[in-house]
This record gives C-alpha cells, structure tokens and sequence, in this order.
C-alpha cells in the first residue's frame, strides 16, 4: 500500500508507521513459508510475516511490481529487532542473534550452546531422546525469544518442540567467529540425514567467506521442514526428508544466496538470473571442495557442458535471461534463472577470461556492490573494468540473445597438396553465438598441435582458417577437445582421416 505525507520529510527527520497485520501460517505457502506436523509436534516454518519498506532506487524509483511468486522480492536494508513468544515447550531459531539465550534455554543447554561456540565438530543441545521431554526445557509458560539483525534485507523464524538442536562454530577468514545451527525432527534423522546439516552448514559458510566474501551473520542457520528449499538471511529452509547429497545441494545453494541476494541486493523480480545464476554457479566450487569432493557432480547440475545440459539449455523454445520472471514459459524457468546462467558465467571462467582475472572481477563486484542494489549493467561493467577487456560481444550472445553456438571442422587441406608443406584446417562456427574455440590437430606420425583462437576470428564471418605446420598427413582434428564450450552439436566437432 501507499502512505502519502502531508509534508514532506525534512532531512534528518523520522517517521514511525504502526500497522496491525495478522494471518494464519498455512501448511504449505508456495514454498516459502508453512508448517509441518510431525510426531513430536508441528514444525512452524514462517517468512514474509510483516510490511516492509519499498525500495526506492536511482533507476526506476519506487519498486511497485507486485509480488506474485516466481519472481521472488526486491527489498531495502535495515536493522530489525523481532521477538517471538512461545510456550516454553518450543525451540524458536531465527534470523540474526539470539539476545537472550539465558532466558530461552535450560542450564545444560546453555553449557551445550556455549561448547558449541567454540568446538568444530556438532554439539547436540538438545537431544532426539529430550524432543518431547518437558523437563528438558525451562519450566516456565511462556518464553519470548528476542533476535537483533543489523544491515539485513529480511528475516525469518521457524518454531517447534519437535526440534532436535545442533550447533558448531564457523570461523571466518577475519578470524571472527559465528555458529552453524540445524534444527530438525527425529524423522530427519536417516543415513547422512539431517545430523549432518551443521556439518554442511558450516562448510558451505566457510568455502564462501574464503573464497568471495566474508559472511557477514552472527549466526547461519538450517531448519528442516515442509518448504523444500528457501533462503532468507541467516536462516534457510530445507525439505526434511533430504539427506546425503540432496541434502548438502539444498543446504549449499540456499546458503549460497547469503552473497546473492542478500549480500549482493540484485532485483529478482526483473532479474532472477543475477541472484540464482550466480548462486548456482558458486554452488559448483564448494560441492567440488566440500569434504574432499564427497558430492562431486551432484551438484544442482552435475556437468554443465553435458550433452544433456546444453541441449537443455539451449532448446528452440528457450527464454533470454534478462526476461522477467513472469514472461518465462514456466517450463524454462529452471534454465533462464539457473543452469544457463551458470553455463554462462562458467564459460566466461574457464574459456574468455582464465580463472585469475575473472575470480579478481568477481570478488570486486560483490565488494563493489555489497548491500545495493546493482543492475545488469552494474554487473557487466565491473566484469569488463577488473578483467580489462569489452565483453559486449558475450553478454549480448548470452544475456539478451538465445544464441546457439555449434562450430564445426569445415575441411583439412595440404599447402601444394603435400602432407609436408604444411596443413590448412577450416572451421565453421554453424550458428550465431561467438566463442573463443580451441582446436587440437594430431598428426599421422603422432605429433600433435593444440591452437588456441580467439574470439574475435568470427568479426567478419562464419569461416576461419589456420595453418599447421605439419610434415605428415593429418589424422584427425578436435574441436573443443576439453569439452569446455557448451556446442549444441558435438558430432560435427571431429574431424578423421578416411581410411582406405
């Protein structure tokens, strides 16, 4: 709603707005927000609880798209103070600090919270055994949990006395300390069930804050329950019945969005690819690293530039990414948000830019743009400025363009028609997106030749050709012999000596 002035605030003036609000949590809210019935109690999963504030940007004002559920939310940074009042039974967690531990836990729990601290192994506080035991808690009626959040764009809270409480520390690359906590019912507890969530939590923290950003959270907490998966700051919901691999990829991608969105405050109701595109392509480096790669490729994606993958991703009916979220055909949503955008950005990594320059690029952009609100082009331009190169040629390929990329070995040829001279190889780019392409040339007598050519071969047409120095004839000549582009046709991409 709009709430019109009657003056106009003067500078350094403040307004305060009450506004009575109440709902009924539902069981299931799309995904975002419900509650769960367990057999110790149910579990309150609850987000997207109060008004809040509109962003007013320098681009296109105030924010007035309405929230209508693919498109997720915009929303302006602030400090929060909530509190939650609960019967003494309940175990509430919540965004930011628990400022008021004392009050909320019993004697025992407080010395298991406090050895949680400072230990990075798990520490139980409180037991599948104590789920259901009232004794375990504070023998009081009521208790109010009381949580201050700083500099946050949202918080969440989730509620049962079904929880099983685990906790350990997570030490950032400051050397500041904040804690890893899971809570969850018995149910979730299977083979490499949710008794493993801090363990992931405080890895993914960790690999994060080392690689791109510190964390910036007193707190990052993982709850299990009946949404599936949903970030919010310092606190995310995971499906309860996850466990091993799936478990760790929700954990990790829902995680992951601390850096985007809500470190990084990109606007998701335009532009869903700068918040999940980005978060699934660090989701690949910390599942790769994560316990000596125990769930590698079984990631969100698995290998990006799979046959399956690119196929996926660039079908004839695909959506650009820069689409907004309501527009994309629901069935493409996946693509144009997640794994395309990955692809991208993995391209960009391993084929344009080298590891070194783009990491540099992509850490100043989250330094750069840490609790703003950057566009697109905020994007782009911090990219083009660290990495020192325009890649105006690529973004319009990728972002606003549903471009294939498909380059074929067009023909192999003999300087005067001798092996000896030398060899002339051809290569044809069959569609529109441009690429950098490396191409590996084996020779009859087993020497081989690895040529790496630039983008800029396709600025005046589809043809390019190079010599080789060979002295015998050619046997065979790969294109991409690393698999690192994502071409839509991979058949055309071999080229073989015809044996007679």
């Amino acid at each position: 709603m709009q709430v019109w002035l009657k003056e106009p605030l003067a500078a350094g003036e403040k307004i305060k707005l009450s506004v009575n609000y109440s709902f009924i949590i539902p069981e299931y809210g799309t995904d975002r927000t419900g509650r769960l019935k367990t057999r110790n109690g149910i579990i309150y999963e609850v987000a997207q609880w109060f008004p809040r504030m509109a962003v007013y940007d320098d681009i296109q004002g105030w924010n007035t798209m309405p929230y209508v559920g693919a498109g997720e939310f915009y929303l302006e940074y602030g400090d929060i103070d909530f509190s939650v009042t609960a019967p003494a039974s309940i175990i509430v967690v919540g965004s930011g600090e628990l400022l008021n531990p004392q009050e909320c836990y019993t004697e025992e729990q407080m010395k298991r919270w406090e050895a949680a601290r400072n230990s990075d192994k798990t520490v139980i506080i409180k037991s599948e055994k104590e789920a259901k035991d009232k004794k375990t808690r504070p023998q009081v009626g009521n208790i109010t949990w009381k949580f201050s959040m700083q500099n946050t764009r949202d918080v969440a809270w989730a509620a049962s006395e079904a929880f099983v409480q685990d906790a350990a520390r997570i030490i950032l690359p400051s050397g500041k300390k904040c804690m890893a906590v899971s809570v969850y019912p018995a149910e979730s507890i299977t083979k490499d069930g949710w008794q493993r969530s801090t363990e992931f939590v405080k890895a993914s923290i960790e690999h994060y804050s080392k690689k791109w950003f510190e964390y910036p959270y007193s707190t990052a907490t993982n709850v299990a329950g009946i949404v599936a998966g949903m970030e919010y700051p310092g606190i995310v919901f995971c499906s309860y019945y996850s466990s091993g691999s799936s478990l760790w990829s929700v954990t990790d991608h829902e995680l992951g969005h601390t850096w985007f969105p809500m470190i990084v405050g990109s606007n998701e109701r335009k532009y869903a690819w700068m918040d999940e595109g980005l978060n699934s392509f660090i989701n690949e480096f910390s599942t790769d690293e994560f316990n000596k790669g125990e769930f590698k490729d079984k990631g969100f994606f698995g290998d990006t530039n799979s046959p399956f993958m690119v196929q996926y991703s660039f079908s004839d009916d695909a959506d650009g990414l820069n689409a907004i979220p309501e527009v994309i055909q629901e069935n493409n949503l996946d693509v144009s948000a997640y794994s395309k955008p990955a692809q991208m950005l993995t391209a960009l990594r391993e084929v344009v830019l080298g590891h070194e320059r783009f990491d540099a690029a992509f850490s100043e952009y989250i330094r750069r743009w840490a609790y703003k609100h950057p566009t697109p082009w905020d994007f782009f331009h911090t990219i083009e400025n660290v990495s020192g190169e325009d890649l105006s040629w690529f973004w319009r390929a990728w972002v606003f363009n549903t471009w294939k990329l498909d380059i074929a070995v067009s023909s192999v040829e003999y300087k005067e028609e001798k092996a000896s001279k030398g060899a002339l190889v051809t290569i044809e780019n069959l569609e529109k997106m441009p690429m950098p392409v490396t191409v590996k040339v084996k020779e009859t007598n087993g020497k081989q030749y690895t040529v790496d050519l630039p983008v800029e071969i396709w600025q005046r047409g589809s043809f390019w050709t190079f010599s080789v120095p060979s002295t015998t004839e050619i046997k065979e000549v790969i294109i991409d012999p690393e698999n690192k582009l994502p071409d839509f046709n991979r058949d055309n991409n071999e080229w073989k000596k015809k044996a007679f």
